[in-house]
């Protein structure tokens, strides 16, 4: 069938393909099943030189095979990547971006149905998408926008993807006049067939392919076009189909040869239908949903039959272990799977695709058989560790509470205890830290009768991260002592080197400087021995230690370096934390618009821990009462939700006094005393002096506190005593304008008073302005300056201080489309656009989809029909 409105797609691919020529580009080719996308890409390729088009695509397995698109790619162009083929990872993902780079001539790189696409070719995409700019290529991916939701592993790397080289392109359905003319061109009437096929492309082809005369009403479902033209072939041309359609994407000629021995005459046959293509060595269906038509008509017998008999022919010719296992499955072979699950889950594992590791072990476990005991715990360790690195830790406890088990059968403490403790490490990223600490607790007791070994040094290490979590600074030291008298002399550098990070983690609370500077050292060996992963988390926890202790500067630079590190290396859920501190770092810094940009990247990531969400959502709702946006006390109760019942100070304590500044702000100074009072104890137990402060400082100002506490942090203690002036300079010291302009405003002089009006406007902070303007104005104080106009110099760029996803965000509004919809045209979730347009309303001063639609329109950023009039 010719290509019909398909042009406009064509040529937004074209327009891509030439800016990639000086910069590369990313080109996201959309749409439903059916409707035309491998199509439209394979006419675009069609008219490039072949040794200037790289091919690949993913494919339907029970578990993908790792990179299959550059395993595609290398088959059909030999290029001089695919010797680094199995090699290490990062090497390869460099060999390819190298080849790229150096390309005489612009390479247009194609991955179809990337919604099938497995971990470790996500992250190829994403390593090569950040970088595409670099090159001279135009990377298409091609998906089913209706499959990958929110949470779809895809989604995650297209947020990822760098906006400046991004490209959306939506395959449209056909419209009635195209069904029309498609119809006219088989000589045929389309009466009701755009109704039916709802223009979708793939269904209306195979209507119109459909010869038999009288020509039957058009069918609701495809599978019934299908089926109607696979009925009428002969029984060997459809034993030809059927043997096709149990192996996903492309059957290799010489597989089916062994599988189904068709005769010349049924190739033809089945060629002819138009149902199947020969396109090189391999047969295919025309369409990966004739495949599913035909497959899912098998009876169970002759699909296991079939899948059988393919598992025996792929085996004699050493096919990749991830294809072995999807037929495995299906042929119900428990030999074959005990033998190939474990050897997949151990090759997608070395090319970090979790997902597809995980999936085999569970495959492994769930239906295949042991070879003893051994082979047992080995498979349900691997199983842990692969679904704990996917967030799947309701699998990973399983298999260790079955571990743990098993230990205790056979006597076996110390791998008991080991297991009980590598249950407790995700507990405290999902905010279960009461529970965490009880189990930790138990394994310390089940081995303290033992001699001290490296499963003693590791569960005491954990201890030391839990007390370093609860801000018990001197017990995390004296945890961390112990594990490191233990650990070094066995000469483990991974296990010696992450207790001195816990060591100086612990010290920064009691001795600053000591801590800090054992951190760094730490960090240094971390990197030269490789252990990246293990550095970034030494810098994140220097980061937030400096935070809450007031080293601004400190702070700063270790989560950024900590960021810059994870970003790097893809260790996204450690980077949505180092974000969530330098966004409160921002705050406290009065560089509001970049808290507020911090923050959004944290809550719009899709695979975002509660830990990072619940400390991103306090400093959010501070940033919204500050600057008297709404939104404040839904941020906070949905972090107090996340937190639970549990009472981790590191957590807690600004929690609390986030709601206690929000509950001041609007008047309620029981609820704020209620909040105060929640963490104090805790807070002054382990004598933290700067989270100890904060809850004092909104306790006194509820009325609950007279005085500051012993051991607050000295600028809090000044406030609370009134001694304005001189708390005012401690905050200037710590860099922080917003709390010196508190400060300044409980003065009597005007000149003070004048200065912290001057201050809050500068920050924006429009509710303490107002309240101080109106306070100068009732005491006669000549000269106060009306309300700030205008956006800050920072933000100029923007109107009302719009960020630029705000912009996004309000010009689709304007467009007419629902929140849903413009979550799917931006990739994130409706929840994270809910909280875009909250603080869009309040930038733009109205409370309502019409308001913001006018308001954008009187400033340009529309025109008056409701386009965008600008994009970003």
């Amino acid at each position: 069938m010719d290509l019909v409105e398909r042009e406009s797609v064509l040529q937004s691919l074209r327009a891509q393909l030439d800016g990639a020529a000086v910069n590369g580009r990313v080109a996201l080719v959309t749409g439903e099943a059916g409707i035309g996308k491998t199509s439209v890409l394979r006419a675009f390729a069609g008219a490039r030189p072949q040794d200037t088009v790289w091919w690949g695509a993913c494919d339907a397995l029970q578990t993908p095979h790792p990179l299959a698109p550059l395993l595609d790619i290398a088959r059909a162009r030999r290029p001089r990547f695919a010797a680094a083929l199995d090699g290490p990872r990062a090497a390869l993902f460099e060999a390819v971006l190298d080849e790229l780079r150096l390309a005489a001539e612009p390479v247009l790189v194609v991955v179809e149905d990337a919604h099938w696409a497995d971990d470790a070719t996500l992250d190829w995409l994403k390593h090569l998408g950040r970088r595409i700019e670099g090159t001279r290529a135009l990377l298409a991916i091609s998906y089913r926008d209706d499959e990958v939701t929110a949470t779809h592993p895809l989604r995650r790397v297209l947020g990822e993807l760098p906006p400046s080289a991004r490209t959306l392109i939506q395959v449209p359905r056909l419209t009635p006049a195209a069904v029309e003319t498609l119809a006219r061109r088989a000589g045929r009437r389309a009466d009701g067939w755009h109704a039916a096929t709802r223009g979708n492309a793939f269904f209306v082809t195979e209507v119109l392919r459909d010869a038999s005369d009288p020509r039957p009403a058009v069918p609701a479902s495809v599978q019934d076009v299908v089926l109607a033209r696979f009925a009428r072939l002969p029984a060997g041309a459809q034993a030809l189909l059927q043997a096709v359609s149990v192996v996903p994407g492309r059957a290799e000629r010489v597989l089916i040869d062994r599988v189904a021995a068709p005769a010349l005459a049924d190739v033809e046959a089945a060629l002819g239908s138009g149902l199947l293509l020969a396109e090189g060595e391999y047969f295919a269906f025309r369409h990966e949903l004739g495949r599913v038509a035909v497959e899912t008509a098998l009876s169970a017998p002759a699909a296991q039959a079939l899948h059988a008999r393919v598992l025996a022919a792929l085996t004699e010719c050493a096919a990749a272990p991830a294809r072995l296992v999807h037929h495995a499955l299906r042929a119900r072979n428990t030999v074959a799977l005990s033998r190939w699950a474990p050897i997949a889950a151990r090759e997608a594992a070395a090319r970090s695709a979790h997902r597809e590791a995980a999936a085999h072990w569970r495959a492994a476990l769930e239906n295949a058989q042991p070879a003893d005991d051994a082979e047992r715990r080995e498979w349900l360790a691997a199983s842990a560790f692969e679904h704990s690195l996917i967030g799947r830790h309701d699998i990973g406890t399983e298999a260790r509470c079955e571990l743990e088990r098993l230990a205790r059968d056979r006597g076996d403490l110390l791998e008991a205890a080991n297991q009980i403790s590598l249950r407790m490490v995700h507990l405290v990223s999902v905010l279960r830290f009461d529970e965490a600490t009880r189990l930790n607790r138990a394994a310390i007791a089940l081995i303290e009768h033992l001699d001290p070994g490296p499963v003693h040094a590791y569960v005491w290490l954990q201890e030391a991260w839990l007390r370093w979590s609860d801000r018990d600074a001197e017990a995390g030291v004296a945890w961390a002592q112990r594990a490191l008298a233990v650990a070094q002399p066995l000469d483990d550098r991974w296990l010696t080197l992450s207790i001195q990070s816990m060591l100086g983690s612990a010290l920064l609370f009691v001795r600053y400087e000591e801590g800090a500077a054992l951190m760094q050292q730490v960090q240094a060996e971390q990197r030269a021995a490789g252990m990246v992963q293990a550095a970034a988390l030494t810098l994140g926890r220097l980061g937030v230690g400096s935070l809450e202790l007031m080293q601004l500067a400190d702070a700063e630079r270790a989560s950024g370096e900590s960021l810059s590190l994870s970003v790097a290396h893809e260790f996204d859920n450690h980077a949505d934390a180092c974000r969530a501190w330098l966004s409160r770092t921002a705050l406290l810094r009065g560089r509001w618009i970049e808290t507020a940009e911090l923050a959004a990247a944290v809550l719009e990531s899709p695979g975002v821990c509660e830990y990072s969400r619940m400390l991103t959502l306090v400093t959010l709702a501070r940033l919204r009462t500050r600057r008297g946006d709404p939104g404040a006390q839904a941020a906070l109760d949905e972090a107090l939700a996340l937190a639970g019942e549990q009472n981790m100070l590191g957590c807690s304590a600004p929690l609390r006094a986030a709601r206690a500044e929000v509950a001041l702000a609007r008047g309620d100074a029981a609820a704020a005393a209620a909040e105060v009072a929640a963490a104090l104890p805790l807070a002054a137990a382990r004598r933290h002096p700067w989270l100890l402060g904060d809850l004092a400082y909104h306790g006194w100002r509820a009325g609950s506190l007279a005085a500051a506490p012993p051991g607050c942090a000295e600028p809090f203690a000044l406030e609370i005593a009134g001694r304005w002036r001189e708390a005012a300079e401690a905050w200037q010291a710590l860099d922080c304008p917003y709390e010196r302009a508190r400060a300044l405003a409980a003065a009597d002089d005007a000149g003070a008073l004048l200065e912290a009006l001057a201050i809050f406007d500068r920050l924006g902070a429009r509710p303490a302005a107002e309240a101080l303007r109106e306070r100068l104005r009732r005491a006669g104080v000549p000269g106060v300056p009306g309300a700030a106009r205008g956006a800050r110099a920072s933000t100029r760029e923007r109107p009302f201080g719009l960020t630029a996803r705000e912009l996004q965000v309000l010009q689709l509004l304007c467009e007419g489309l629902r929140n849903a919809e413009i979550a799917a045209r931006v990739h994130r979730s409706v929840r994270t656009v809910d909280h875009h347009l909250a603080a869009v309303f309040a930038k733009l001063g109205v409370d309502s989809r019409v308001g913001a639609i006018q308001a954008a329109q009187r400033a340009g950023i529309v025109a008056q029909s409701g386009q965008s009039a600008a994009s970003i």
